[in-house]
């Protein structure tokens, strides 16, 4: 987490040194900023001989040079990936830290327990959606509709738009992917207490989501037994219902955002803490 941080921190300083402040950020107009005479900075798309690869960035002390696969059809991914690119220029590269990358999803995710790049997704997160920025379009409650709103002005996927409100939020809160009904993976809040189960979404579950294709991405949350989605008991504290809200994708995608509340606690749990006598 830290490593993130430091990464958006410095993302969202260079914006401000370089007078960017309209959204979207478009990428390759940051790296027309960046590059100078000392130090020149080019992007270019290619097809790479690794369908793998989706971003490459190099350089020496004198220039760097970022490719990204022409293959990369959606724009948020693709922004995303230029973007993380930049941050292995500025923060890894012009010091001289390290000199060459080759991103794929693994890299571009922030599971992947590597410092250096926790930092470029941090800085492409602070890049893309810089907070003094996004704080204009909504309110900063994490919903669908806010989620849409901010992706779509920043031209950012939803996974990452949502990555960045969960960080700026003190709420609990989780999103749950799945493909085709089964589980991909997740990603949660430092303080989202819960483990998230990982079967198949059930038949149920299904008739909830919103087809955002053809209706408005939702801003409300239907309140369905905890057990549903994740494991409910958490050292002693129980939850009864958790609030869910459900959207299906293009390519069989379905995303779930969770959220609880003291509400969702179970009824017994203010007795656990009672005195006996």
């Amino acid at each position: 987490m830290l490593e993130e941080q430091k990464g958006t921190a410095e993302a969202e300083c260079l914006l401000e040194d370089l007078g960017f402040d309209a959204l979207p950020i478009v990428p390759s107009e940051v790296v027309e900023s960046i590059s100078t005479d000392d130090f020149k900075v080019a992007i270019e798309s290619k097809y790479f001989d690794s369908e793998q690869i989706l971003g490459k960035a190099m350089g020496d002390d004198k220039a760097a040079l970022i490719y990204l696969n022409k293959t990369i059809s959606d724009i948020g991914r693709f922004n995303f990936t230029a973007a993380h690119e930049i941050g292995h220029v500025c923060m890894h590269i012009m010091p001289q830290r390290k000199m060459l990358f080759e991103c794929g999803s693994k890299e571009l995710s922030n599971p992947f327990d590597n410092p250096i790049e926790k930092e470029a997704n941090g800085f492409a997160s602070g890049l893309l959606l810089p907070k003094r920025l996004i704080s204009k379009l909504t309110d900063n409650e994490i919903h669908w509709g806010n989620i849409y709103t901010i992706s779509n002005t920043c031209q950012a996927s939803l996974e990452a738009t949502y990555r960045r409100l969960n960080i700026l939020s003190k709420d609990p809160t989780a999103l749950v992917i799945h493909k085709n009904g089964n589980y991909r993976r997740f990603v949660a809040s430092k303080n989202f207490d819960f483990y998230i189960n990982n079967p198949p979404l059930s038949r149920e579950q299904q008739t909830l989501c919103v087809d955002v294709k053809n209706d408005d991405y939702p801003t409300d949350f239907e309140e369905v037994d905890a057990s549903d989605w994740v494991n409910p008991i958490f050292r002693d504290t129980t939850l009864k219902t958790i609030y869910s809200s459900s959207i299906m994708l293009k390519e069989g995608f379905t995303y779930t955002l969770l959220t609880y509340d003291d509400d969702c606690l179970d009824d017994n749990e203010d007795q656990l803490t009672e005195p006996m006598f």
